[in-house]
């Protein structure tokens, strides 16, 4: 019985052996060709201030704070000729903040799911800020070169006033609706833009967690809303914060991401 065992045993490794071989020579060449395959990658943009970030330190309500910052095409985008135009969009996402007493970072980064909710990669660790989006206001300042051939004129989207979405509810299809756009064309010399980041401050009004109500917006808020804003049909007690949320750190995330590169083709 042993030796029975024995002999099917083989007679499967023998055959195994015989399929082996005949694929190897299935492959088998006569010459052999090898051609090396390689890319220097680089980005296409450079934002000098991304290091640093934007800090309004702090702020008090109803005031109005402007904050530049520069988008600029990088050295090598400029250095070669093969494309001369590079489409961009700024996004805001909600913020991370360390909230554990560990050897991290302070801000960490926010991710969503496949319904669009934002969280933070590291739950364990980190924890969404007090949301800071709806009250920023981006509008392209420097304008795109005049009188040259070829010209695109405005190739930057208008902007967006403060007081848009709503800061409850902030989702990727808010992301994307509240978007801003942008393009750098190198041939026309339009290789740099300035976003003028606005932050118009909220008011402090609700019930608080101890117990009582406290209202801390002026009497003018709604007119405040209403002119920031340019939509006469706001509603303004949508973008009061709650009271218990008072000496918080509030923070957006300004997310720049390249969506086309390309050469455009130059009028006759």
């Amino acid at each position: 019985m042993n030796l029975k065992k024995y002999l099917i045993r083989a007679g499967i490794a023998t055959g195994t052996v015989g399929v082996i071989v005949a694929g190897a020579a299935a492959f088998s060449a006569f010459e052999a060709h090898v051609i090396n395959v390689t890319a220097t990658i680089e980005n296409a943009l450079t934002v000098p201030i991304e290091a640093e970030g934007l800090s309004y330190g702090t702020v008090f309500p109803q005031e109005e704070l402007d904050l530049p910052f520069d988008v600029r095409l990088s050295g090598s985008f400029l250095e070669q000729t093969r494309v001369d135009t590079v489409d961009y969009v700024i996004r805001q996402k909600p913020k991370c903040v360390l909230v554990e007493d560990v050897d991290l970072p302070q801000f960490g980064l926010v991710t969503e799911d496949e319904q669009g909710t934002f969280a933070c990669e590291d739950e364990e660790n980190y924890d969404i800020l007090p949301l800071l989006c709806p009250y920023l206001s981006k509008h392209e300042t420097t304008g795109d070169p005049q009188n040259v051939p070829g010209d695109p004129g405005d190739n930057d989207s208008q902007g967006i006033n403060a007081f848009h979405g709503l800061p409850g509810l902030w989702n990727l299809a808010t992301t994307l609706a509240t978007q801003v756009a942008g393009q750098l064309w190198s041939t026309v010399g339009d290789v740099g833009d300035t976003w003028n980041i606005d932050l118009r401050v909220p008011c402090f009004a609700g019930d608080l967690d101890q117990g009582g109500f406290v209202d801390q917006c002026a009497q003018d808020w709604d007119d405040f809303v209403i002119r920031e804003s340019g939509d006469p049909q706001i509603n303004p007690d949508d973008y009061v914060l709650d009271p218990d949320l008072e000496h918080e750190i509030f923070g957006c995330d300004l997310w720049l991401e390249v969506t086309d590169i390309s050469n455009q083709v130059e009028p006759e």
